[in-house]
């Protein structure tokens, strides 16, 4: 891909054996989600909470005329909330015509990381029946969790399992 005549860095070339994955924090925990997963980026923002929802959703937004429902990612994985929820970020995504926004702390960057860095967790990491990390990537000192955002949504709303 070039921007303006030159070659960009942002996606890894096919057959390079890596992957781009976006590193944030909750609390002071790193984790990461494929690039080719986000939408994007938004500031958090109030949201509308839903009565009788699953205790990890937040509740619902609506930017820009698209209804999105908020997971509290925090929750989720049983870490600390914010301190300074208006400082916060969420993550956008769709899955299969499904809008959802993941609160996180803090966005760090976007890493390139090779599939050997990468390493297949034990099945009882961060709960449910296979548990909801795909991997742990250990990438310049740091061990960073890559959440499934697919199977979070499938364990906290499974009648809208987007897979």
């Amino acid at each position: 891909m070039a921007q303006n005549g030159k070659p960009t860095e942002v996606l890894p070339e096919s057959g390079t054996n890596e992957l781009e994955i976006m590193e944030f924090t909750i609390g002071k925990e790193i984790f990461g989600i494929q690039v080719d997963k986000v939408r994007e980026i938004m500031k958090w923002m109030p949201v509308k909470p839903m009565q009788k929802s699953h205790p990890d959703i937040e509740g619902i937004f609506k930017p820009r005329d698209e209804l999105i429902t908020v997971i509290d990612l925090a929750g989720f994985l049983s870490l600390s909330k914010s301190d300074y929820p208006e400082r916060d970020i969420f993550i956008i995504t769709n899955f299969k015509g499904q809008n959802f926004a993941f609160h996180v702390h803090t966005v760090e960057g976007i890493d390139r990381i090779s599939w050997s860095q990468m390493k297949k967790p034990d099945k009882t990491i961060y709960g449910g029946k296979e548990g909801v990390a795909n991997g742990i990537a250990e990438f310049e000192g740091r061990l960073i969790t890559i959440l499934d955002f697919e199977k979070v949504v499938a364990e906290i709303g499974p009648e809208s399992d987007p897979q």
